[in-house]
């Protein structure tokens, strides 16, 4: 289901043309890519390529929010962007050389990741307080990042706990967090439509 939204959805910015939505198309094509190697990994039952896939995703989704909020939403500076992206390649490489040790990399290290995407929706937040100006689509997009991350940051500080227990106690969380990450590509596509359309920043 989220691969066919995410495939649909990249079909149909590319068609509108790619120029201005450059950060969107990159950030669902990038998604897409882990989240089709993820299900191969899963049904060839490749446990460790996908131990390898959720430290990528959790560097690319980063980065890529990173670009996504810079160019569309709050004023970051070239200091900060390459700060965050030089805390994404350590994240990287630390949560590789974790797994080369036999050990899988954990949701652990996806808890500062989270609050720093969480900031950027809070600060979009306080500029709408501010300006008292206020975009549908951008302001649907944030709501969902901040939901999605903040869910995100305490399965992070219990992940233990929601791999270890019954599926019938942890499933519903589960469930909850997968039903958010369809929203928030669709929340992207629907943005992605509609750069070009709406005042950015």
């Amino acid at each position: 289901m989220i691969n066919l939204v995410l495939l649909t959805g990249l079909i149909v910015l590319i068609k509108e043309g790619i120029k201005t939505k450059f950060p969107v198309i990159l950030l669902l094509s990038g998604e897409l890519i882990l989240e089709m190697t993820d299900l191969t990994g899963r049904l060839m039952k490749l446990n460790t390529f996908n131990t390898y896939n959720y430290a990528l995703s959790q560097f690319f989704g980063l980065v890529a929010l990173t670009a996504v909020y810079s160019s569309y939403y709050i004023q970051l500076s070239r200091e900060i962007r390459w700060i965050v992206y030089c805390y994404a390649g350590i994240l990287l490489i630390g949560n590789i050389l974790y797994i080369q040790n036999g050990t899988s990399v954990t949701f652990y290290s996806n808890i500062i990741s989270s609050i720093i995407i969480c900031s950027y929706a809070a600060s979009y937040f306080m500029k709408i307080i501010r300006e008292g100006r206020v975009e549908k689509s951008m302001f649907i997009v944030n709501i969902i990042v901040f939901l999605f991350f903040s869910v995100e940051c305490v399965i992070s500080t219990t992940f233990n706990f929601l791999i270890s227990n019954h599926l019938g106690w942890v499933g519903p969380i589960w469930l909850f967090r997968g039903v958010l990450l369809l929203a928030f590509y669709i929340a992207f596509i629907n943005l992605g439509c509609g750069v070009g359309k709406i005042r950015i920043r």
